[in-house]
């Protein structure tokens, strides 16, 4: 899949969650009931697959670059907090609701704990998602994230592919991991929307948890391409699977290109997928090719994941291949 531009750039429509994220630790030893342990650091920052993304695609934007992001906020004191936050990337629609929040524990061995309240999620701008997906022409570059947060996405989400897809849109779709599990109705839900996306974009163990092969806790090549396969007969013709510190994978049919990692300092991985997204789609929208902008995107989630505080990268650190 390629979107070369004829005359006017592309736009990027980012549909999904944005929320209020608090990181603390490293906290050891794990609290019990009943008792407070004391930590030495914490961050107070936009969380959600949606503003991840905006945050990432307003870093990568050059002076001509098009991005819209829809998301909604709760009207309270933590949403005007977001809306201040993301306000040069995108405009948020205030529901009647608490901000959601999520709190993140770090443990010293790198893992985290969330625990996350759902608040404003379950209201989607539905009328402001329709007007954006109507504006969209083809050769758009359309992502849905969050989805299984977003209760009305789920719903909504199959008519809103199909129709985009058909008019020439390029549809992207990543899930993030079911709260639910990867029950056999998950399964059949997000397998029934694979014939409408351009590009399937999930994670490693995302991947596995939907074709349903197990998960040795390991890169496995074998397992990965065997539940490549299945997607493809289930009529998705390109995906671009995470690998976390072995890079990316980009399969279309028989053909795989994996894309290396380069070794770094983590420093925090929250947000890593969604910097990836917006680096990918950024990469088409200049005229790459999906295979060839996957080499963008994990440059660009790399050194994201290496930066404390979190910056995300400007597109002249990503666009060239290192020397």
């Amino acid at each position: 899949m390629s979107a070369e531009p004829e005359g006017e750039q592309p736009r990027i429509l980012v549909v999904g969650n944005a929320n209020v994220d608090v990181l603390m630790g490293p906290v050891t030893p794990w609290p019990t009931p009943g008792t407070e342990v004391v930590t030495d650091r914490y961050e107070l920052r936009v969380g959600g697959a949606a503003g991840n993304t905006g945050l990432a695609l307003a870093a990568l934007a050059g002076a001509t670059q098009r991005y819209e992001i829809v998301g909604s906020v709760g009207d309270d004191a933590l949403g005007r907090w977001l809306e201040a936050e993301l306000a040069d990337v995108t405009r948020l629609t205030r529901v009647p609701e608490a901000t959601a929040l999520t709190v993140g524990l770090n443990h010293p061995d790198g893992q985290r704990t969330f625990v996350s309240y759902m608040g404003h999620l379950g209201h989607l701008p539905v009328e402001q998602t329709e007007v954006a997906l109507a504006a969209a022409a083809p050769g758009d570059l359309l992502l849905l994230c969050g989805y299984f947060l977003l209760p009305q996405l789920r719903q909504l989400a199959p008519g809103w592919l199909a129709e985009a897809k058909s008019r020439g849109v390029i549809t992207a779709l990543d899930t993030g991991w079911p709260s639910e599990g990867w029950t056999p109705a998950v399964r059949a839900e997000v397998t029934a929307l694979l014939p409408h996306l351009s590009v399937f974009l999930p994670n490693r163990e995302e991947l596995l948890g939907l074709t349903g092969l197990p998960d040795t806790g390991s890169f496995e090549p074998p397992a990965v391409d065997a539940a490549l396969r299945q997607l493809a007969a289930d009529g998705c013709r390109e995906v671009v699977v995470k690998l976390g510190p072995d890079g990316a994978l980009y399969a279309s049919g028989d053909e795989r290109v994996l894309q290396p990692a380069p070794p770094v300092n983590v420093q925090d991985t929250v947000g890593a997928g969604d910097t990836f997204n917006a680096a990918l789609l950024t990469a088409v929208q200049n005229g790459a090719s999906l295979s060839g902008a996957v080499a963008v995107a994990v440059r660009a989630a790399s050194l994201a994941i290496s930066s404390s505080p979190r910056r995300y990268p400007a597109w002249s650190e990503v666009s060239a291949a290192p020397a």
